[in-house]
C-alpha cells in the first residue's frame, strides 16, 4: 500500500463517502460483538432527538481568543534515565519525554475539529509548541477517531516530518492513519502490550467513551487509553473518558501512578456529556483512584465543544480539589506550552 499522504481535505471527503468506515473485523470479545465495540459498563447512545434538544437548549456564550506562550518552552531533544518531562501543547496533545523516547498524544495542530476547513469548532489559542518546535518524535499515540483526537492535517504533517515515527492506536483506525502517510502503524486492543526501548512497555487500557467520524461508523473502531510502564513508575494518557471502573482497574494492575494526564473539559450539560466525559470533580475522583502522584489537566479551553464556560474547567477543578481534600499541587491545570519535570515516584 502506498504511504504517500493525501491532502487532509481529500481524506475527509473519502471518509464521509465511506472509504474508511468499514470498521474493525475480527472475533467477538468481552467488549466487541463482532461488529461494534462497547464500554465495560455499556451506556445507551443519545438519540438524534437528544442531540436536537441539546442544541436548542445550549446557552449562547462567546469564547475569546487567547495568546500563546510569551516565551517558547525550552524542550530538550531527549531525556535519559528516570527523568520524566511533560509539555502541554493543547487539548489532548501532550509531549512525553522519558528514557530516550519522545512521545506525542492525540496530535492536534489543525484550526478546526471538523471534516471541513470552513465549519466546525475552531481553536481559541495557538498550540503551546509549533510543529517546527517539536523534538524528533519516536512514538505517536492516537486514542480514538473523533475529530479532536484523530486530526488528519496533524498526522499528515507529522508523517512528513518524522517518517520513521511509530503510531499506536486502537483496532480499526490504522487505515485512515496510514492514508495520512504514516508508515509504521500498529493497532492494539484493551490490555494488549507493545514493548518499547528503554525497558518500557506500552499497554492499551479501556476508557469509557465511544467512536465515530460519520453517522455510519459509530463504535466500529476501538477507543482506548495508554499506560507507559517504566522501571520508574507508570504514566497514563487515558484519551477521552467518562468516570467509570477503568481507573480502579488500572490502579489494581499497574500500582500507583507517577503521572496521569486527565481530561477535565467538554462536560456540560451533564445529562448529555456525563457518560463519556469527566467533569473536573470526576477527574479528581479518577486521580484519587489511580493514586496519581502528579496529574495534569487536559482537554479544556482550546475548542468550544460543550456548554461550560471557556474558563470554567480550571475553576471547577480548584473547587473539586478543595472539596475532596486533594493537594492542588498534585493536580494542576497548565497553560499551553507549560513544561513540567515530574518527580520520581515516591516509594
Amino acid at each position: 500500500m502506498s504511504h504517500v499522504p493525501r491532502p487532509a481535505w481529500l481524506l475527509s471527503l473519502l471518509t464521509l463517502a465511506g472509504r474508511f468506515v468499514r470498521g474493525w473485523r475480527g472475533p467477538s470479545s468481552d467488549h466487541f460483538d463482532g461488529r461494534r465495540f462497547y464500554n465495560i459498563h455499556a451506556r445507551p447512545h443519545h438519540s438524534w432527538r437528544d442531540v436536537v434538544r441539546w442544541q436548542l437548549e445550549r446557552p449562547k456564550q462567546e469564547w475569546i481568543d487567547q495568546p500563546g506562550p510569551d516565551t517558547p518552552p525550552q524542550v530538550p531533544q531527549r531525556v535519559s534515565g528516570d527523568e520524566l518531562r511533560v509539555t502541554y501543547i493543547n487539548h489532548a496533545t501532550v509531549l512525553i519525554q522519558h528514557r530516550g523516547l519522545n512521545i506525542v498524544t492525540d496530535p492536534l495542530w489543525g484550526e478546526r475539529t471538523s471534516p471541513f476547513s470552513f465549519l466546525g469548532p475552531r481553536r481559541h489559542h495557538p498550540p503551546g509548541l509549533t510543529l517546527d518546535q517539536l523534538p524528533p518524535l519516536d512514538l505517536i499515540l492516537v486514542s480514538h477517531n473523533h475529530y479532536d483526537h484523530l486530526d488528519l492535517y496533524s498526522l499528515t504533517e507529522l508523517a512528513r516530518r518524522f517518517p520513521d515515527a511509530r503510531v499506536v492506536t486502537g483496532l480499526g483506525n490504522a487505515g485512515l492513519i496510514r492514508a495520512c502517510g504514516c508508515r509504521n502503524v500498529q493497532e492494539i486492543d484493551w490490555w494488549q502490550s507493545v514493548p518499547l526501548a528503554g525497558g518500557m512497555l506500552l499497554t492499551g487500557v479501556p476508557a469509557q467513551h465511544w467512536s465515530a467520524r460519520t453517522t455510519r461508523d459509530t463504535n466500529r473502531s476501538l477507543w482506548l487509553g495508554f499506560v507507559l510502564e517504566s522501571p520508574d513508575g507508570p504514566v497514563l494518557f487515558p484519551g477521552d473518558s467518562g468516570l467509570g471502573p477503568e481507573f480502579g482497574l488500572m490502579r489494581e494492575r499497574f500500582g500507583p501512578f507517577r503521572f496521569a494526564a486527565l481530561p477535565i473539559g467538554a462536560y456540560e450539560p451533564r445529562w448529555f456529556m456525563g457518560h463519556h466525559h469527566m467533569s473536573p470533580a470526576d477527574a479528581v475522583q479518577a486521580h484519587r483512584a489511580l493514586e496519581s502522584q502528579c496529574s495534569m489537566a487536559i482537554h479544556f479551553g482550546t475548542f468550544k465543544l460543550s456548554d461550560e464556560g471557556q474558563f470554567a474547567p480550571p475553576q471547577d477543578l480548584a473547587q473539586a480539589l478543595a472539596e475532596q481534600g486533594v493537594d492542588p499541587q498534585r493536580f494542576r491545570a497548565p497553560k499551553p506550552g507549560e513544561h513540567w519535570r515530574i518527580e520520581p515516584l515516591r516509594q
